[in-house]
């Protein structure tokens, strides 16, 4: 007895086993068949696995459930074969004439309901995964039985909703037309066309246009309350008259009528231009200007001819006259025309000859920070044209003091405080003494930590393409020039300095160190606490340093065969030239230790300014209300002339960037020069300064007819400023103002260096200029 109770109890325990492991739809599956009609929901077993039929078939040999899953799935668990409950309190609600929104309360389901079938009567309406729905598409005043049916995701469909009945709305007939158009007038009329307004006819569901009559004909229709008749005859009287319309068709009655007199024709033509005179001569263009004609209506241009071939055409009073020929006499004459085309007579003739092409060679110096490795894409020697320029100065390189580089000043003015260990350009730390001259960063200038940019290397390579290129290192800058007037002070240190000048241009191949020491006696970027940046003897100092850098080279120049050069950047204003310290002429003697001056004649002004102005005019502007006449190109140059330099020592600096301010006002000329504004503007390439390429590359610029960058865009003007030979840009909506130079205001500075004999141009920076528009420029204009 006890042994049959022990068995009927494993059989017990292995029946509930099974029932563990099989799901429970195998109980009353049948074995998958070939040649067998399934339909959806059909359970079968194969291969000890259970499968749904998921797509009514018939199978075939070769379609056992594991190789069709489109046909069958696999079952873990029991069929769902519960249908959801049906929805109910169906009711309807915007009734219109061919719709209705159907809503109801949502059903429940053991597993969970998807969506909702609705039947007008017998025939799917439609389908929707919410508790409502729109029928479109019923015809007017027609009664419709609508029920609603759930379904789950196992395709479970629950019986149909209560029936609803909708009756949709009887048809609205509009027979209601608008009311007459009011008011009709008439802006401006010329010798063929009327510009007619009138005030809106209103209607019981809605005016949609209004048609136009001259007389009893149609003349056109309109959308809004406005319409320019064309095609008239001039000095005519018309009878105008406006309709509105709705929808359906209904015209309003007629607004009062209006006559008009077309104009007469314009037959008159401007006055001739008077006073036409030759201004800026070069090679290969003459400017000129013209006092402005008059007309009866209005000047609309003027065309200028060189002898009787039309050499262009201006909206303004001067024209520039370019490809010509040099040293070759032309004749010039210019008439004005109006909207209508009547021509007036040929000015008086102006003659003026080009000038003759010069023998003399030009420095064109382009600055390559070594910063632009880490712009967004790189900027890096492969990206620069060597045929362009005749220096290349790498900026910049560093003063190691106390086995430091770098300035640690907090003051807002300095974009970096950190300082580094002074390092070879494999990143390793070094032992150099005071004063010498280090890598400003290993890692865009060698292969230090991991950078392996190279710029060092890959400069020199760009003299196989140039061969008379010249490669300078430039010290110091706006950051580091922090050392150099301890550097200066002391003949130990200075002689540190020159000898690592030495070592640097032997071991990479260059040609010169460029010297930036911002300013001397004057530094820019305030002195961290506890140090010392300036010193009142700084000028003094600085003309021994140049000495002792001149003998070094020059005595290393012996022993390699070559030149070894020595230039400055300088500042652009009345204190860096002025005495200090007891010096005398300080800024002459220093040019006797240089091979050239690269006068820095930029940043005149910028957004750090309370109103807009011009960051580098190269003459002054007596309507600059700033009151500053020293900002300026011509007046800088002037000033170092007077000081006892040699023209063939200076070059003029020529920004390739602009700057931006925000909320200048528009002010009485409408083009924002000179107003208050509220601060620098942030949308130029890097905050308030914006790159020449930036605003080429970002719509800001786009070509004329001739191939120049003088149309304004995204909303700006450009404008010109005739005094300052400068261009800008305004924005009338945002109110931005956006200084900067083009081709036109390069240019007109590298006719001037060489109208004053200087030794040539250096542009800040390369990578501003990346599309090498202005680089092209300096290299047409400047033989080199």
């Amino acid at each position: 007895m006890k042994q049959v109770k022990q068995v009927g109890i494993s059989l017990l325990l292995a029946f509930m086993l099974i029932m563990t492991v099989l799901p429970l739809t195998a109980l009353g599956a049948t074995p998958w068949a070939p040649n067998t009609a399934y339909k959806t929901g059909d359970v079968v077993t194969y291969s000890n696995n259970t499968y749904q039929c998921v797509q009514g078939h018939t199978s075939l040999n070769g379609w056992e459930p594991p190789n069709v899953p489109a046909l069958w799935s696999k079952q873990t668990s029991a069929p769902d074969t519960q249908a959801p409950s049906a929805p109910t309190a169906l009711a309807s609600s915007n009734i219109t004439t061919v719709s209705v929104k159907l809503n109801w309360t949502a059903s429940t389901d053991n597993i969970g309901v998807v969506g909702y079938d609705i039947y007008n009567g017998t025939t799917l309406a439609g389908s929707s995964a919410s508790a409502s729905y729109t029928v479109t598409g019923l015809t007017a005043n027609t009664t419709y039985s609508f029920t609603v049916k759930a379904k789950d995701a196992a395709g479970n469909v629950s019986p149909a909703s209560a029936a609803l009945a909708v009756l949709t709305a009887s048809p609205v007939i509009d027979t209601q037309p608008p009311t007459a158009p009011t008011n009709v007038s008439a802006g401006t009329v010329t010798s063929t066309t009327v510009a007619l307004t009138w005030t809106a006819s209103t209607d019981n569901v809605g005016v949609v246009g209004y048609d136009i009559y001259s007389g009893a004909t149609l003349v056109g229709s309109s959308v809004s309350t406005a319409y320019s008749v064309t095609g008239l005859t001039a000095h005519t009287t018309y009878t105008f008259t406006v309709k509105a319309k709705d929808a359906v068709g209904n015209v309003s009655p007629a607004s009062a009528a209006l006559s008009v007199l077309t104009t007469s024709p314009d037959t008159q033509a401007p006055t001739a231009p008077s006073n036409v005179t030759a201004g800026t001569i070069t090679t290969a263009s003459i400017a000129l200007s013209w006092t402005a004609s008059t007309d009866n209506v209005g000047v609309a241009g003027y065309d200028v001819y060189n002898g009787s071939a039309l050499a262009g055409s201006t909206s303004s009073t001067s024209f520039t006259v370019s490809g010509l020929t040099a040293n070759t006499p032309y004749t010039f004459t210019v008439k004005a025309k109006d909207a209508a085309g009547n021509i007036s007579a040929p000015s008086a003739s102006v003659s003026a000859t080009t000038l003759p092409v010069s023998s003399t060679k030009y420095e064109i110096v382009g600055y390559f920070p070594s910063w632009a490795a880490y712009n967004t894409p790189a900027y890096t020697p492969a990206n620069v044209d060597a045929s362009k320029l005749t220096v290349i100065n790498y900026a910049f390189l560093d003063i190691c003091w106390n086995g430091r580089h770098g300035n640690p000043s907090t003051d807002p003015g300095n974009p970096n405080s950190a300082t580094w260990t002074c390092q070879n350009e494999d990143g390793q730390t070094i032992s150099v003494p005071n004063g010498s001259i280090v890598l400003g960063d290993p890692v865009t200038e060698g292969t230090g930590g991991g950078g392996g940019y190279e710029n060092l290397k890959k400069l020199k390579q760009l003299k196989t393409t140039n061969p008379n290129l010249k490669l300078f290192a430039s010290v110091g800058g706006w950051t580091w020039s922090n050392q150099f007037s301890n550097t200066a002070a002391d003949p130990i240190t200075r002689a540190n300095f020159a000898a690592s000048a030495v070592s640097f241009l032997r071991q990479y191949n260059f040609d010169g160190i460029d010297i930036d020491w911002e300013y001397p006696n004057n530094i820019g970027v305030p002195c961290a606490s506890g140090q010392t940046c300036q010193r009142t003897q700084d000028k003094a100092n600085y003309l021994l340093l140049l000495q002792t850098l001149r003998q070094e080279l020059d005595k290393a120049g012996l022993q390699d065969n070559k030149h070894y050069y020595t230039t400055i950047a300088s500042g652009a204003s009345s204190s860096f030239v002025a005495e200090a310290g007891g010096t005398t002429n300080w800024i002459s003697k220093a040019a006797q230790s240089l091979d050239w001056i690269n006068i820095m004649t930029y940043d005149f002004y910028g957004p750090w300014d309370s109103s807009s102005n011009m960051v580098a005019p190269l003459y002054h502007d007596p309507s600059d209300p700033s009151g500053n006449t020293q900002f300026s190109v011509d007046y800088v140059v002037n000033m170092y002339l007077n000081k006892g330099v040699p023209a063939s020592k200076l070059a003029i600096g020529e920004p390739f960037y602009g700057y931006g301010w925000k909320g200048c006002s528009a002010g009485p000329n409408g083009n924002g020069l000179y107003q208050s504004c509220s601060g620098e503007a942030t949308g130029g390439s890097s905050g308030s300064t914006y790159d020449f390429a930036f605003l080429q590359s970002n719509g800001f610029l786009s070509k004329d007819v001739s191939g120049y960058y003088t149309i304004g865009g995204q909303g700006f003007t450009r404008y010109w400023n005739n005094t300052t030979k400068t261009p800008f840009l305004y924005n009338s909506t945002t109110q931005i103002f956006i200084t900067y130079d083009d081709e036109q205001s390069i240019h007109l500075k590298n006719e001037y260096l060489k109208t004053k004999g200087l030794r040539g141009g250096m542009f800040w920076e390369l990578n501003a200029d990346s599309n090498k528009t202005l680089q092209t420029i300096v290299s047409n204009d400047l033989p080199h």
